[in-house]
């Protein structure tokens, strides 16, 4: 008997001692480690998103939140310093003073200007167009470095960083100067070429008059009213008048009469 009653007070034991830990863990559980942790209470994550920086962080802070800028991205849709992701996700749900990581827009990215000297105005827009920047204005200036015809100067250096969409001015080179204060010699010249010579010069061209010549290249100067080398203050405001080859055929004249009535 007392053996038997010796097994039934272990197993009592036991049993209580198992219920014992059992209570013992549920309170853990539910009442002491939620105080602990904090665990007890959970809210759901605000979207900042789409907002600007310091937007986002008075947000996060106001509702017990720890933001953190964890990355900044070059990023054309997003403006600079708007927040474009959050980590964890927007609506989640998480505890307070949870730590939010931020990665903020650096805009758009810059690009690097190519170096256009030394390349034809037609290379120059193609590069230009390439690197997704537009050619602005072209000038023409004399040069005794640069061959004629090849870009020498650009509005904005080499290697600077500019946004894309920016405007570069190029000038092209017309080649060495003329002998100083003299009027060049423009005979065998295409208009073109006459004009931006003279453009430089400030001498204006007073008139064009087109001679038919089948056989030349059309809009070749044949002759200019000023012979080259004139210095250019006897030129003064006067300007050149310049006899340019064309290969349309002059009208002929006809008969003014009405005829025969």
């Amino acid at each position: 008997m007392n053996r038997q009653q010796s097994w039934k007070k272990r197993i009592l034991h036991a049993f209580y001692g198992a219920i014992g830990f059992l209570l013992f863990v549920l309170i853990m559980d539910s009442i002491v480690m939620p105080l602990y942790t904090k665990h007890g209470k959970e809210y759901e994550l605000p979207d900042v998103t789409e907002k600007p920086l310091s937007e986002a962080v008075e947000i996060l802070e106001k509702e017990g939140f720890r933001p953190i800028v964890h990355d900044s991205v070059f990023n054309e849709n997003y403006p600079r310093g708007t927040v474009i992701r959050q980590n964890p996700m927007p609506y989640s749900v998480v505890k307070k003073g949870r730590r939010v990581y931020l990665v903020v827009s650096r805009g758009t990215r810059p690009i690097l200007v190519p170096d256009l000297v030394g390349k034809t105005p037609q290379d120059a827009e193609f590069i230009l167009k390439e690197s997704f920047l537009k050619t602005g204005k072209v000038y023409y200036d004399f040069s005794q470095s640069f061959p004629k015809g090849v870009v020498f100067r650009q509005s904005v250096q080499p290697g600077d960083t500019v946004l894309p969409g920016t405007t570069v001015n190029i000038t092209v080179s017309l080649g060495p100067p003329p002998e100083a204060e003299k009027l060049p010699n423009l005979v065998g010249k295409s208009l073109l070429v006459a004009r931006k010579e003279l453009r430089v010069l400030g001498v204006p061209i007073k008139r064009i008059v087109y001679q038919y010549e089948p056989t030349l290249v059309p809009e070749t100067v044949l002759h200019q009213s000023v012979p080259a080398g004139t210095p250019l203050v006897d030129v003064g405001d006067e300007g050149v008048t310049l006899v340019v080859s064309t290969d349309q055929k002059p009208e002929e004249e006809t008969d003014s009469g009405t005829g025969n009535d």
